[in-house]
């Protein structure tokens, strides 16, 4: 009789364990950025991305997604695994000069526990016991928290580094028949962009399959490159976009070869939406007086302004207010932070971070470009020699707007929501996944969840 009984809990375990192994009781979140996936295109109904829309009928769509300031692609997909802005994650750019030393850097070449000063949700999952894998994901470098890690660092050359990925990753999808070189070798042919991406999605659709990790993190990058040569509603830039559509559908369809379906969330977003700038406006001229005491640092969507050390505030002090006051009296100028703003911006003050660039801050219209020309006395909103096609703007404005997609598992059926903001990506995800991520500045999005997402774990 016992013997019967420990041959039945033994055939209950193994029954068990073959169902969870099989996807019984997991859970999986597929996590998809599209980098430059403006809301605007998906509110497109010419724009063709059937695989998108298929997921949004069957899951949620956001009415549209608010990133953080500034609107571009390394504090953005840092804020959508932490769940907090940059001023607390430390990734305030993509490129950085540390005033003390002088070095400059681009973020996502530096490992990333160096770089990001909080946990991700890698940190979640691994804390779990459970796997993730990555793909040009931003800030992934080294990352001890990843499984399967195909990280997003760049050569001198400005192209992907093959050597950053490990030698391990590589062989395993040689081995598998899948032509990772030519990531590298097409990403940066303007006729073969999309070849990079759909190799991407073919990678991370065999680590789903064989590999089964909790959560699988991809970005798409080559939507961004084709709408920075020529802009968001160039046809190259929709082709660009409806080839990433084609992509994600690479994933769909490995989750449903692994027979994951029932288990799966899918999460599509990006990092920022797009613009087309064709003016800028020239603040120097309202500063020529202060020429040896502040200095300008133009950044085009925006203009720190640093006092040196030989400012002095009781002497110079007014005049640094009126020069203030005039540029944002002048065309293309949108807002003035002053260092006690700083925070509600989601950024660090200058003597909070050798990062921050100077002690006030000036943020162009969205259609504007900040420059600091010393040698014009102009300050009129001029045309652009030629069009700077981009981002980095406020997040508020709705062409910085990012789309919104979930869809499978713990998620309603067809349901529409309001605007959501990047903070809520994170913890959501970590809901989903049941996993604890503490100390976020987000939500979870609790109008897209059915009941069954799992417990409040993120906080």
């Amino acid at each position: 009789m016992l013997s019967a009984m420990r041959l039945l809990l033994c055939t209950c375990l193994l029954l068990l364990a073959s169902l969870v192994s099989a996807g019984g009781d997991s859970r999986h979140v597929v996590l998809v950025t599209i980098d430059g996936f403006a809301n605007f295109h998906l509110k497109d109904p010419a724009l063709d991305l059937p695989v998108i829309r298929r997921l949004a009928a069957e899951g949620v769509e956001a009415e549209s997604g608010e990133t953080v300031f500034p609107s571009v692609t390394h504090p953005s997909h840092t804020t959508l695994v932490t769940g907090v802005t940059p001023r607390k994650h430390g990734v305030l750019s993509n490129r950085l000069v540390d005033r003390t030393t002088g070095e400059e850097f681009h973020v996502t070449n530096k490992p990333r526990t160096w770089m990001v000063r909080v946990p991700t949700l890698f940190d979640a999952v691994r804390a779990k016991g459970l796997t993730s894998a990555s793909f040009f994901w931003p800030e992934t470098k080294d990352d001890p928290a990843i499984d399967f890690n195909f990280p997003e660092v760049f050569a001198a050359t400005n192209v992907p580094d093959r050597d950053a990925v490990p030698p391990a990753v590589l062989r395993e999808l040689r081995d598998a028949g899948i032509d990772i070189d030519d990531y590298f070798r097409y990403y940066h042919d303007p006729h073969a962009h999309s070849a990079s991406d759909l190799v991407l999605a073919q990678a991370a659709a065999y680590a789903i399959r064989t590999h089964r990790p909790a959560l699988t993190a991809i970005h798409f990058l080559e939507t961004d490159i084709v709408q920075h040569e020529v802009g968001p509603a160039h046809y190259r830039s929709r082709a660009a976009l409806t080839a990433a559509d084609r992509a994600v559908g690479v994933l769909v369809e490995a989750v449903e070869k692994a027979g994951l379906s029932a288990n799966t969330t899918f999460v599509v977003t990006a990092d920022h939406g797009f613009a087309t700038v064709e003016h800028e406006v020239n603040v120097a001229p309202l500063f020529a007086s202060l020429s040896d005491r502040v200095k300008l640092h133009p950044g085009g969507w925006s203009l720190y302004v640093e006092l040196l050390p030989a400012f002095d505030r009781q002497r110079d002090g007014a005049a640094l207010e009126q020069a203030l006051a005039a540029a944002l009296r002048l065309p293309g100028v949108a807002r003035l932070v002053r260092p006690g703003e700083f925070h509600a911006l989601g950024l660090p003050t200058y003597d909070e971070s050798p990062y921050v660039r100077g002690h006030y801050l000036l943020i162009g219209e969205v259609d504007t470009f900040l420059t600091a020309r010393p040698d014009s006395s102009s300050t009129s909103r001029v045309k652009r020699a030629s069009p700077y096609h981009g981002h980095g703007y406020l997040p508020t404005h709705p062409s910085m707007h990012t789309a919104v997609v979930l869809s499978g598992r713990g998620v309603r059926k067809g349901a529409r929501i309001g605007q959501v903001r990047s903070l809520d990506i994170a913890p959501t995800i970590a809901r989903l996944l049941g996993v604890e991520l503490r100390d976020v500045e987000g939500r979870v999005l609790s109008e897209a969840l059915d009941e069954e997402a799992g417990s409040a774990t993120a906080r």
